[in-house]
């Protein structure tokens, strides 16, 4: 007697619980993009990774994206994000000085940016896992 299941497929074969495991599986090996964020916030994590070894305040950061963006960042719009950033896990806040704090991507930030930029790769090469 086996334990497999059996249930037909879209192609009209047949799909036991083992092939539907190993599919599932399969997909949560897979590359995700970093869908919970906004673009922006995305972004900042990107500049804060690319500016990581020089430990970037908030103004470097945003003189970074500065370069990037038509449309003016508020020193509110930059701050209000990276608050967000440093409580959803994904940007570590050290204080330099009384009023000045370094940022730095955390290690779940670093891993997901390059989940991330791995999803981008296979979408615009079409490469299959």
């Amino acid at each position: 007697m086996s334990n497999h299941t059996s249930q037909n497929t879209d192609d009209g074969g047949e799909s036991t619980s083992d092939d539907r495991t190993e599919r599932r599986t399969r997909e949560i090996t897979d590359p995700r993009p970093l869908t919970n964020l906004t673009g922006f916030k995305r972004d900042q994590l990107f500049v804060i990774r690319m500016l990581a070894d020089r430990n970037p305040h908030g103004l470097v950061i945003k003189d970074k994206l500065d370069c990037y963006y038509d449309e003016e960042i508020t020193q509110g719009r930059l701050y209000q994000n990276l608050a967000e950033l440093v409580d959803e896990g994904y940007v570590e806040k050290l204080p330099v000085d009384g009023r000045t704090n370094a940022y730095r991507p955390s290690e779940r930030a670093n891993e997901r940016l390059e989940e991330h930029y791995e999803w981008e790769r296979r979408c615009l090469f079409r490469e299959l896992p």
